[in-house]
């Protein structure tokens, strides 16, 4: 199973270069034409409104024929903008949805404002979505998307504007969870998180709108773009794949691999 990923996209009504690059970025993934999955996470307009959802809908549908497309919101968008904009569309708006029998996909929301006074761009993960959360990965084998990276990572800036409670995060999160999968730093990083004597990896997409400069402690953007591709395939250690589930089923494990494809000018 091949799954994409976009994020940031920061489509506006009055600039061109975003919307171009979120073109070519669903282009290349159509030329491809071995998408199973696309995952669009967050920050997909720059200023919300029904406008530029629109637009940016308008342009999903147009450039890409894969049927399983899947949003998020990050901290620029409007959650309730976005489920009324996309209803009836191919991009859906979930808390959770299975791949398949062994492996299933949980969206976390960290797009609410926090409590305290942090930096414009920061989130919080709600105390509904972090019960959601832990039910989901201890009941299924699962890969988070989320748009905020659950630790702070980056620039000394960007430091700042990560999840207000990504400790509850973080110990939401089961064991078992595969793989967590967030953009906001507009640039590829990949982070081990402990979780109770087990790894899992953090990889975090590049942006489709500009990229960050995290060399410097100072906000400066740069022109490196991208997106990310994950390969998802049985361990192929069959001691190691399949898991025993305390019934007569046997539960597939599963691997994800990692690469960033990238578009810059």
């Amino acid at each position: 199973m091949r799954i994409y990923q976009l994020s940031d996209c920061h489509l506006q009504v009055d600039e061109e270069m975003p919307r171009a690059n979120l073109i070519r970025a669903l282009a290349l993934i159509e030329g491809k034409r071995d998408g199973d999955v696309l995952l669009l996470t967050g920050d997909l307009v720059c200023d919300p409104s029904i406008e530029i959802y629109s637009q940016f809908k308008a342009i999903v549908q147009a450039h890409t024929s894969i049927d399983r497309v899947f949003a998020i919101a990050g901290n620029h968008d409007n959650l309730t903008m976005m489920k009324s904009v996309f209803s009836g569309s191919r991009i859906q708006v979930k808390n959770h949805v299975h791949l398949n029998d062994d492996l299933s996909l949980c969206f976390v929301d960290s797009s609410q404002k926090p409590l305290s006074n942090m930096p414009l761009g920061a989130g919080r993960v709600s105390s509904k979505a972090l019960s959601s959360l832990k039910k989901i990965t201890r009941e299924h084998q699962s890969i988070v998307v989320i748009h905020h990276p659950v630790v702070n990572l980056g620039a000394k800036w960007f430091t700042r504007i990560g999840i207000e409670n990504n400790l509850d995060v973080i110990k939401a999160i089961h064991p078992q969870t595969l793989a967590i999968l967030s953009g906001h730093a507009h640039g590829f990083f990949k982070q081990p998180i402990k979780n109770r004597g087990k790894i899992i990896p953090l990889i975090v997409s590049p942006a489709t709108s500009y990229g960050f400069e995290h060399t410097n402690p100072d906000y400066e953007k740069n022109t490196n773009i991208g997106i990310m591709v994950y390969d998802l395939n049985p361990a192929p250690n069959e001691e190691i794949a399949v898991k025993k589930t305390g019934t007569n089923n046997r539960q597939i494990e599963y691997t994800l691999s990692e690469t960033v494809i990238t578009l810059n000018h």
